[in-house]
């Protein structure tokens, strides 16, 4: 009898120890799932939109909305995490030369872009030009993907860019393009062809066109020095990035503002037909050794370079 309670004793005690073990088990991987499914809650959301950065898909047209790439994702940082819908994929910026190289550029000093504002304003805008909108000093981009120090003025019938001396402070040529004669503005990052060598800008600008989408003739495309390119495109002034203050400091030499100010102007013009796009901004560069050396050395821009200044 006592045989029979010790075997029955024994076997109860194995059948509570399975019992646990199963428990222990189960405990586990609800444990684990728990953890991965919190791991899983608290990891940021990947939301790749390649279309935006290869500009397959991605031509968009707007006439009322504009939207600013580094200060849309600051506003929309918390709504994000909740939000189910696909978020834009903007590039990032990589920021044109450092702290101590910019100081070399004679804009960089206080007053003289200021001034040389002015002095273009007072010697070159008439009363027929319509409504002053603002000014900037912002970087062109040419044909040949060379960059050039500009000041660009902006009215209610036209866009003013201006080749400016700012070492001698005097103005050297201007040309003005009437937003009439507009088509097609393209606003968004800049890239080259697939085919292309040239390293990625990682950089946002705007395009100004005029040729109602015909090609370039030849004579125009193997011509650095023409003069009938159709259209116009700019990007953000490399003093944007080391400016201090705040964004009211720099919006002077700000694309963004100037595109978004360009946008409102056309928006206002009952006869204009130009359409907005919000897409990749294709140039046209494949090798652009010539380009990328003049541009790594600043050749557009007035600064100081060792004993010389030009």
């Amino acid at each position: 009898m006592s045989d029979l309670l010790d075997e029955d004793v024994e076997f109860r005690g194995g059948t509570l120890q399975l019992s646990a073990d199963n428990v222990n088990a189960e405990n586990a991987d609800n444990n684990q799932n728990n953890t991965a499914e919190k791991v899983n809650r608290n990891k940021p959301r990947s939301y790749a939109n390649s279309s935006v950065l290869s500009g397959a898909d991605s031509l968009s047209s707007s006439t009322s909305s504009f939207a600013d790439a580094r200060t849309d994702e600051q506003r929309n940082e918390g709504a994000a995490a909740s939000s189910e819908s696909v978020k834009t994929v903007y590039p990032r910026y990589d920021v044109p030369f450092d702290r101590e190289n910019i100081k070399d550029f004679f804009t960089f000093r206080n007053g003289v872009v200021e001034n040389s504002i002015q002095e273009c304003i007072t010697a070159l805008l008439f009363p027929e030009d319509g409504e002053y909108l603002g000014s900037w000093l912002l970087t062109e981009i040419t044909l040949w993907d060379n960059e050039k120090e500009r000041i660009v003025i902006l009215t209610s019938r036209l866009v003013m860019t201006i080749k400016y001396d700012f070492i001698a402070m005097k103005q050297l040529d201007f040309k003005k393009t009437y937003l009439d004669d507009l088509d097609t503005i393209v606003i968004g990052e800049l890239v080259y062809p697939p085919s292309s060598f040239v390293p990625e800008r990682n950089l946002r600008g705007v395009r100004l066109m005029w040729n109602k989408g015909e090609p370039l003739p030849l004579k125009t495309v193997w011509n650095p020095f023409s003069q009938d390119v159709p259209f116009l495109t700019f990007a953000s002034h490399p003093i944007y990035w080391h400016k201090e203050g705040g964004p009211d400091e720099k919006a002077t030499f700000d694309m963004e503002i100037f595109a978004q100010k360009l946008q409102r102007a056309i928006e206002t013009m009952p006869s204009s037909a130009c359409c907005i796009h919000h897409s990749p901004i294709v140039i046209q560069s494949y090798v652009g050794v010539t380009s990328m050396l003049h541009n790594k050395t600043s050749m557009g821009f007035f600064k100081v370079r060792g004993k010389f200044s030009f």
